[in-house]
């Protein structure tokens, strides 16, 4: 069992830990203790949001191909939960040192719940989104997103019982980052060379989609506030469009090159209370048009 376990460790971060290194496990180690200590300092400050730490391991366990290979043990699904409680030891021992154990709790059900929900099929589900950008439905169907729509529900239901305005911004969190991950794949270059709309136009078609497709998963969130009153955090929904909005801008301006975009994204995301960002804004726009064009008109070289 432990032996298993520790196979299991090992595959996932084999891009971290190279083979029979125990000097990188015991650096991985310490970097779990700094980031409990960490952690441990905001915790009274974002409590709730804590549970969003859960979302890891939700992506991580909709992705994984050896389930199959797993279910050949009798005991896959204790394995599976172990393995996820180490992923989460940080965040479960900052639980228990300031005695929050209702968070410890729905820590522990959403992981429950992930090892028996989660990896049911729904293929059949029809999600109305824009088939002009197919990798809304491609991201919803393999990672399973529909669900989130419960937990957005929830969340809210709890924020105004208990009166923890966190729990009902961290749907808003929620919201606008399920918004952004269509944008982190990206389209054959023979699609953008084969479309006939220009590189103004394509992009302005790519926004005009991704704003509509968020009206429609905002929509439960927006119902949430107005059924639970929380007219103050109406105002915030425009940032629910915004995220995906700059997150399509950082895709094209940086097509050749995902790594900057996901570093761009966590920068804008990091600095959006100071306004940064929005100075940008007129600087993406043209750059993500000019690299349009400039993919359209390339070459195919032999």
């Amino acid at each position: 069992m432990i032996k298993k376990l520790k196979y299991l460790i090992l595959i996932r971060f084999r891009k971290i830990l190279p083979k029979d290194d125990y000097l990188a496990i015991v650096l991985l180690l310490l970097f779990y203790v700094v980031v409990c200590y960490f952690l441990n300092k905001i915790f009274l400050k974002y409590t709730y949001l804590f549970v969003l730490s859960t979302l890891e391991l939700v992506f991580y366990h909709q992705n994984r191909e050896d389930l199959d290979l797993l279910k050949v043990s009798k005991n896959y699904k204790f394995l599976l939960i172990m393995e996820y409680l180490i992923y989460s030891f940080p965040f479960l021992l900052i639980y228990i040192v300031n005695n929050r154990f209702d968070i410890f709790l729905i820590h522990l059900s959403i992981l429950a719940l992930l090892i028996l929900i989660f990896k049911k099929d729904y293929k059949t589900f029809k999600y109305p989104f824009k088939l002009f950008d197919p990798f809304w439905h491609i991201c919803f169907r393999k990672n399973k997103f529909v669900l989130f729509i419960p937990l957005v529900v929830i969340l809210n239901i709890l924020g105004n019982k208990y009166n923890n305005e966190n729990l009902n911004i961290s749907t808003l969190l929620i919201v606008a980052i399920i918004g952004c991950v269509p944008s982190f794949k990206r389209e054959e270059l023979i699609h953008l060379k084969a479309t006939y709309f220009d590189s103004k136009k394509y992009l302005l078609k790519q926004i005009q989609v991704v704003l509509i497709n968020t009206f429609m998963i905002s929509s439960v969130l927006v119902v949430c506030f107005i059924v639970f009153k929380q007219w103050d955090l109406l105002l915030f929904i425009p940032l629910v469009f915004l995220f995906p909005v700059i997150s399509i801008l950082f895709k094209y301006s940086f097509f050749v090159n995902p790594l900057l975009q996901q570093i761009f994204f966590v920068f804008f995301v990091g600095t959006v209370q100071i306004g940064l960002p929005f100075l940008i804004l007129p600087f993406l726009y043209y750059k993500s048009i000019r690299t349009i064009n400039n993919l359209q008109n390339v070459r195919d070289s032999y």
